[in-house]
């Protein structure tokens, strides 16, 4: 098995701190676009949580399979996280909080502590919730999908964790119009790393509508067949990667197993990248995907670059191959292409790799 992390990005992270610094000022604040999120469903029948405490587990219990729980306005605290393992929906009011989360992770791999983690099941929905940790603390992970298919996470807003949202080995997740801001210790340095949503594996995944800022990496996404359209990361150290989550990075349910593939077969649509580093990055094998119409600006060195063979993560990653750029109408994208038989369509700003060599 090898062995790699992302720990080698910090020196890189922090000098471009000015970019990011402002991009997270409170006038790149950023809330979440909700936009036709699912129906809660079977709401004559669903269970209401008042505010208080250590109350979730039990009313999902009560729901039983295929049921509905409402948390109603105020804050619900929880102590423990909230394992899920049956169809069921939980649906926020506007205005209802979840406070909760285990301690970010500093040792690699990064030990996930999720409030809400989706096991051994399907067709769950979470909706309309407000995460936060605990008052003065700074939270490890939102919401973990693992072993689980067709998921939706739409609607929620996710403040000062380390992780937002994590897949695992859930195919066909709906990932769609939340608004993710991590904890400022990602990238001051405090924590080797932090991500706003991740799909490690899960094949047809749908990463649509969400507005992710102040992570390692705004959005990861790895594995095949997926789609990342209208997202907006702003402030990341890399805006949206196509890439693997190597083994020995993330430790979840005791596996540190990363990506079974990387980023391949993904439509990449209508995204907008600013204040990142790199707006946009396709590494380690990534491979026959399409990117289309995406916007990016105030990005720092490039806006896209599609790698060739490459060891700036400390470790080797392999070259990109045959992935399809069509730049549309923003033809002030500047591009650096050292990866194999990528193409660019359209025009754009290519940097010329004799005078900027590949590394």
């Amino acid at each position: 098995m090898r062995t790699q992390t992302y720990s080698g990005l910090l020196p890189i992270a922090l000098a471009a701190a000015a970019i990011l610094a402002l991009a997270l000022s409170p006038a790149f604040a950023l809330h979440p676009i909700i936009s036709n999120p699912p129906a809660v469903g079977g709401s004559d029948s669903a269970i209401l949580v008042p505010p208080g405490a250590d109350a979730l587990a039990a009313a999902i219990e009560a729901a039983g399979s295929g049921g509905t729980v409402i948390l109603q306005a105020g804050v619900h605290t929880e102590s423990s996280p909230i394992l899920i393992t049956r169809p069921v929906t939980l649906a926020g009011e506007p205005g209802a909080v979840l406070e909760a989360g285990g301690a970010p992770s500093v040792d690699y791999p990064l030990l996930v502590l999720p409030v809400i983690h989706i096991k051994n099941t399907a067709t769950v929905a979470i909706q309309g919730i407000r995460f936060r940790p605990p008052a003065g603390a700074d939270g490890n992970t939102a919401i973990l999908i693992e072993d689980s298919n067709s998921v939706v996470v739409a609607g929620n807003t996710i403040d000062d964790f380390q992780f937002g949202i994590l897949n695992q080995r859930g195919n066909g997740a709906a990932i769609l119009n939340n608004g993710i801001t991590l904890t400022p210790e990602v990238l001051a340095g405090s924590l080797p790393e932090g991500h706003g949503i991740v799909n490690i594996n899960g094949r047809a995944a749908r990463i649509n509508g969400n507005r992710v800022s102040g992570g390692t990496f705004g959005i990861w996404a790895c594995d095949k067949t997926g789609i990342a359209r209208n997202n907006v990361v702003t402030g990341n150290f890399i805006g949206l990667i196509l890439c693997n989550v190597p083994d020995g990075d993330l430790l979840i349910s005791g596996s540190d197993t990363g990506s079974s593939s990387p980023a391949a077969g993904w439509d990449v649509r209508n995204n907008l990248a600013t204040f990142n580093a790199w707006g946009y990055l396709v590494i380690d094998g990534s491979n026959n995907n399409r990117l289309s119409s995406n916007s990016a600006s105030n990005n720092s060195p490039y806006d896209m670059e599609l790698t060739g063979d490459t060891f700036r993560f400390g470790f080797f990653t392999p070259a990109s191959f045959e992935n399809t750029v069509t730049v549309g109408g923003n033809s002030n994208l500047v591009i650096k292409d050292c990866g194999r038989k990528n193409r660019i369509i359209g025009s754009a700003q290519i940097v010329d790799t004799t005078t900027d060599p590949c590394d």
